[in-house]
């Protein structure tokens, strides 16, 4: 008897364990689903408002400052992305709020209002680049120049809403790649394959969409 227990307990931890590995899978995909519409989204807004928007620095789902006043400049680099907004999902599968970094120091300012009629359609110019730098964990170059990306910070994710930008007890010094940017500097954050030690999940604004799309809604010239 004692031995059909032990049988029985292994074969239902195996069970569990492929439950929960699966489980996981899906909010991965889940995420990266949703990753990918707030990716258009932001396309979107900056074609329609002529810019990307500010990050949310109170929770609140909406830019700070709500309503810039043109050619006023967003001084915000990064907080939570402004979902209402953008009308998409404020958290990721695992409950967390997803952090948004835009090009807004030191340079160009993707997230600026610009003046509602010609030239000033846009924030930016073809010829900007993005401040905004993504590395993998051996620390070679994804991609560079872009103007805005946003994280999920998964099943290891320990941000709360009063914390900017990702709070106590982060796992790894891998985790905490994507926590410790600051203000008024390029910014590198790191994008790679799931291991234990970092399971983040990264998009980003790629600068060619983006000037693309505001050539087609006339916000830029070609």
């Amino acid at each position: 008897m004692s031995i059909v227990l032990i049988v029985v307990s292994l074969i239902l931890a195996g069970v569990l364990k492929t439950v929960s590995v699966q489980r996981q899978q899906l909010k991965r995909d889940e995420t990266r689903q949703a990753l990918q519409i707030i990716n258009q989204a932001l396309v979107g807004f900056a074609a329609t408002e002529g810019r990307l928007p500010c990050p949310d620095t109170d929770a609140d789902g909406e830019s700070n400052p709500t309503a810039l006043a043109f050619g006023n400049t967003c001084t915000s680099e990064e907080g939570f992305l402004p979902f209402v907004d953008l009308g998409v999902p404020s958290e990721d599968a695992w409950g967390n709020r997803y952090r948004y970094r835009v090009t807004s120091n030191g340079g160009t300012n993707f997230a600026d209002n610009p003046d509602p009629g010609p030239p000033l359609l846009s924030s930016f110019a073809m010829t900007d680049d993005g401040t905004i730098t993504v590395r993998d964990r051996d620390d070679n170059l994804v991609v560079n120049n872009i103007p805005a990306l946003v994280i999920s910070f998964a099943e290891n994710g320990r941000q709360t809403i009063a914390s900017l930008p990702c709070g106590a007890g982060v796992p790894s010094v891998n985790e905490e790649k994507n926590c410790d940017n600051e203000a008024g500097v390029n910014p590198v954050f790191m994008a790679d394959d799931y291991l234990t030690d970092f399971d983040d999940l990264v998009t980003w604004v790629s600068p060619t969409v983006l000037k693309n799309r505001m050539i087609e809604a006339g916000r830029l010239g070609n």
